[in-house]
């Protein structure tokens, strides 16, 4: 690079590092530092140091920390995602699509009714969702109403009761006699009533008795500061996650929760933090909820981590991982202050130390940031030419060295929670270089943690480094230590979903064609890469048919990797050396869509009864003239360890074939196959897909009823 391009650039960087910090609001990477007091200093992330856990020293000390992460005003307005605008709130659920699930789809309990399950990943730990049943009756919310319909026999189907809520329910869970319904929740007259004001959002969770159908019985009414994130139930406990950001306005910073009208903080000695350069930070709140005892006392944990996690969840262990990113731009920011500081004379040092001191009410951290880099800009608007240069050499020859310390770029920190009865303990912390893209990507056996990743490219904006995409296995013990890593998989591809069963992962990537892995995980110190099979198009979900057979969907594709029509996919895996694809289904519209392919919960199976099902929706634009057809229901399969056969639609589209997807979930009962959407409750034979009866979910102040 020619001196003087590289003294322009010099310029640039300097006056980009005040302009970037600017655009980015409190994106800054920092590190708490307790001896610090009102200022955080910044920090690099260290790939290869321990991720240890640690709580604050006192509440002063929490104060400090939340405060230096508040930017001018930014998270007032915002909720804890950091994106919704907290008069918006009310009404709105935030729902958050899971990729995980493994369930055949059906079990028995009081009822002597055969019936379908929740598509839960993992046996015995159930997922929070818009609908359940127990064989008998579906409980399940749509807008603003919880409704209870007597859903067997199906000819007699009716809805027995109504609940409304003022905020619109996202999930629920059923557990024998006791039912929990929650959200978001606002509601200016309540806060003004209990003269609190929420920082980050709240969220609701109401517990109610079912013993009369037709009169549900409220029985507890709690409120959570932040907003739902996900939920787990483990036999008669509830693991309730919510989010919030990390804006402080007192009068104390512990998060809250409200039982009843008795307003409760969390314990400081609850609230940890680990020693990382936060960039978006947030708090992970875990409460754990006895569902059947309502009156017993919640346990609660909560864990300062990045935005944008994802949650795992065995049947011992929840895992809630996000990605910390080594950036070369934080880092030459980094080293152009190091370099600067201590040029400053005594009274801009004075000045500087001042800036730092001052309480984070008056000044936030970014404000200070922003005061602190003007004077360092004004040290590099005073070089001569010839100091510049000197000094861009300097900083790139450091840069060089620093950026020589990271093998990867990015990295997948794990923390892991430990659950038992109802207890919450934070029990182990880790890290492996990639990213995540769901919870598929996550799998816990024989106290073994299994993670998938995808490493990004990694481009330098100065031409010393550019590599592809690749991907990555990996085993980590019971302290999350890396036991083995199967590594550079699949390059110039991504991973597009994985399902961990037993002793074998099976993982797909795509550009151009599919990639379908076998990997073996059962000596997990060796893992290998057994067989693999190139098929053009790629599976998003990935579900056993049986433990030689899985089922996956997504999309066919040309051998240019150009996305084409749904794809539904069976893999013989009994050669581990050779899987082949032994049947598909794909739709003969290019547009076809199935919510399937996101939400595992839309996805049902059972072997037994040969039936798949899934949401479907197309509309044949004329513009198109891709032909095909208009429709807007659930697809209904019968699905055998050879053959995939589309027997027919169940139509929802009540004339609104244009406007996306309208059904929501399916489930069965016996012999019947109930498909539901916002506003419909089919009933189907599952035997030749006969109506039954449909069932109007339609609140008592609307919508208008279409027939």
């Amino acid at each position: 690079m020619k001196k003087v391009q590289k003294s322009i650039l010099i310029s640039f960087i300097i006056l980009s590092i005040i302009s970037s910090l600017f655009l980015s609001g409190c994106k800054s990477q920092t590190l708490f530092n307790k001896g610090e007091g009102n200022y955080v200093e910044k920090a690099s992330f260290s790939p290869d140091e321990a991720i240890k856990d640690t709580t604050f020293g006192s509440e002063e000390e929490f104060e400090n920390f939340m405060k230096s992460y508040s930017s001018s005003g930014n998270y007032r307005s915002y909720d804890g995602f950091g994106g919704v605008m907290l008069d918006m709130i009310e009404g709105m659920p935030m729902v958050k699509s899971e990729s995980m699930g493994f369930n055949e789809g059906s079990y028995e309990v009081d009822s002597s009714n055969e019936f379908s399950e929740t598509n839960n990943q993992v046996l015995g730990v159930d997922e929070a969702d818009i609908i359940k049943t127990d064989g008998d009756y579906i409980y399940t919310v749509s807008g603003n109403t919880l409704f209870i319909v007597k859903a067997y026999p199906g000819e007699d189907a009716e809805v027995v009761s109504k609940t409304s809520f003022d905020n619109m329910p996202t999930s629920l869970f059923v557990n024998g006699d006791y039912l929990a319904v929650f959200g978001n929740y606002y509601n200016n007259d309540f806060f003004k009533e209990m003269d609190f004001t929420p920082r980050q959002g709240m969220t609701y969770f109401n517990i109610y008795n079912i013993v009369d159908k037709n009169n549900p019985e409220l029985l507890k009414e709690y409120k959570f500061e932040g907003n739902y994130f996900q939920a787990r139930m483990i036999e008669d406990y509830v693991y309730f996650v919510t989010r919030s950001g990390m804006f402080y306005s007192g009068p104390s910073p512990m998060p809250i929760f409200i039982d009843g009208a008795e307003v409760k903080h969390m314990e400081l000695r609850d609230i940890h933090y680990y020693p990382i350069p936060y960039q978006y930070p947030e708090l992970a709140n875990i409460h754990s909820i006895k569902l059947t005892s309502p009156d017993e006392d919640i346990s609660s944990k909560s864990i300062v981590v990045e935005g944008s996690q994802n949650m795992y969840m065995s049947e011992n262990n929840m895992f809630i991982t996000y990605t910390e990113y080594i950036n070369e731009w934080d880092i030459r920011q980094e080293i152009v202050v190091d370099l600067i500081t201590p040029m400053l004379t005594s009274s801009d040092q004075e000045l500087v130390d001042k800036i730092k001191s001052t309480d984070n009410d008056v000044l936030t951290q970014y404000e200070k940031e922003q005061k602190i880099y003007n004077i360092i800009q004004s040290y590099v608007n005073y070089m001569t030419q010839e100091e510049r240069d000197n000094f861009e050499e300097e900083v790139e020859s450091i840069l060089e060295e620093k950026l020589e310390e990271y093998q990867h770029r990015e990295f997948t920190l794990i923390h892991k929670i430990s659950v038992d009865n109802g207890n919450i303990a934070i029990s182990a912390n880790g890290k492996v270089p990639g990213h995540v893209i769901n919870q598929f990507s996550m799998d816990e056996y024989d106290n073994v943690f299994r993670i998938a990743t995808t490493l990004n490219p990694v481009w330098s904006s100065y031409g010393k480094e550019s590599t592809e995409s690749t991907n990555n296995v990996f085993t980590l013990d019971d302290d999350l230590e890396i036991l083995d890593g199967l590594t550079g998989l699949a390059e110039d591809e991504s991973i597009y979903s994985t399902r961990f069963i037993a002793e074998r992962l099976y993982m797909v990537t795509f550009k151009q064609v599919d990639p379908f892995f076998v990997i073996d995980l059962s000596d997990v110190e060796n893992i290998e890469s057994l067989g693999e099979l190139k098929i053009p198009g790629f599976s998003r979900y990935l579900h056993p048919y049986d433990e030689n057979t899985i089922i996956g969907i997504g999309r066919d594709a040309t051998s240019s990797g150009r996305t084409q029509g749904l794809k539904i996919s069976l893999f013989d895996v009994s050669d581990v050396s050779n899987p082949e694809e032994v049947a598909q289904f794909v739709t003969e519209e290019n547009h076809a869509q199935s919510t399937a392919e996101y939400e595992h919960k839309a996805f049902l199976f059972n072997k037994e009864k040969e039936l798949l099902v899934i949401p479907a929706y197309n509309h044949n634009y004329y513009w198109r003239n891709e032909g095909g057809q208009s429709y807007n229901g659930a697809m209904v399969f019968k699905i055998t360890k050879e053959d995939i056969e589309l027997r027919g639609i169940v139509d929802h589209s009540q004339g609104n074939e244009y406007y996306g997807s309208m059904v929501e979930r399916n489930l069965f009962i016996e012999e019947l196959l109930y498909t539901k959407s916002p506003s419909l409750l089919r009933i189907n034979t599952i035997e030749d897909l006969s109506s039954v009866k449909s069932i109007e979910l339609v609140s008592d102040d609307g919508p208008i009823p279409i027939y």
